[in-house]
């Protein structure tokens, strides 16, 4: 019930992907952006499953889209007095994400879809922004002072780069997670974004094959980002963009105020127009 006040209060003008002819994907600032309409979102707190968001700071979310003949691409701009994108025990990385349904539109929930009608989730991450300027954060880059004198069967010596003193088998294993192939630990990220899908409650999980992109920048207090997904691939987990009506929720994250998994902010399902 809670779920249906939400969805009744919450609305936003229908989003128009403006067709070009080549989508700047990684143009933040390019002038096919200026040409195409702005929808201002009035994000909402998610408070119906923990964890809940109960101290909002984020309250707008604008967004413009662009399509060429290859992919469908969302500029994404939110107020953010800090940028935060490292990850820690008690640090969290600003994000945001876009969510398609993949089934029949009318039947979708945006809160993770459901068994029959199942989403797609195009996320992106600070702290991956970051690993893709400027490399993979290792633990000097938090702790210059930390010191080891040596692990099990690396390569080199200190300070241990994890990229290639742990490149070996026998020394992966003292790295599970990424030897497991848990893409939260990929060392060698190209691309700051992750593609999901979801059948409801405690089922996203990461899509085998990751085409979307993305691109984003803080400055002066406004976080800009573009995430951008193909209007046709061969995975069946993915959206496909024919030209007409499309549904697309949002959600975005503020890391300085711990908001982390389900601790967000977030809009339903509204319309979009491609080109």
């Amino acid at each position: 019930m809670l779920s249906l006040l939400f969805f009744s209060a919450a609305f936003a003008e229908p989003l128009t992907a403006k067709a070009v002819a080549n989508v700047p994907a990684h143009e933040l600032y390019a002038s096919d952006w200026g040409s195409a309409g702005e929808v201002e979102i009035s994000v909402l707190p998610q408070q119906v499953a923990s964890p809940r968001n109960m101290a909002p700071t984020i309250t707008k979310l604008k967004a413009r889209a662009l399509a060429d003949k290859n992919w469908v691409s969302i500029r994404l701009q939110w107020d953010d007095k800090a940028k935060n994108d490292s990850v820690q025990v008690d640090e969290f990385t600003d994000a945001v994400a876009i969510e398609f349904p993949l089934g029949d539109p009318a039947m979708a929930n945006p809160m993770m879809g459901g068994a029959n009608n199942p989403v797609y989730i195009a996320h992106w991450k600070a702290i991956w922004q970051r690993d893709v300027e400027d490399g993979h954060t290792d633990v000097q880059d938090y702790h210059p002072n930390f010191w080891s004198d040596g692990y099990p069967f690396v390569k080199g010596g200190w300070p241990y780069p994890v990229e290639t003193a742990f490149s070996g088998s026998d020394s992966m294993r003292y790295l599970p997670g990424t030897n497991a192939g848990n893409p939260i630990s990929q060392l060698d990220r190209y691309r700051p974004v992750e593609e999901l899908t979801a059948v409801g409650y405690g089922t996203l999980a990461t899509q085998q094959y990751q085409d979307a992109d993305a691109w984003g920048e803080w400055k002066n207090g406004v976080w800009t980002v573009i995430i951008s997904v193909p209007r046709v691939v061969v995975d069946a987990g993915n959206p496909t963009f024919e030209t007409g009506n499309q549904n697309i929720a949002f959600a975005v994250w503020d890391g300085g105020a711990e908001n982390v998994g389900g601790r967000k902010h977030w809009f339903p399902f509204t319309p979009m127009v491609v080109q």
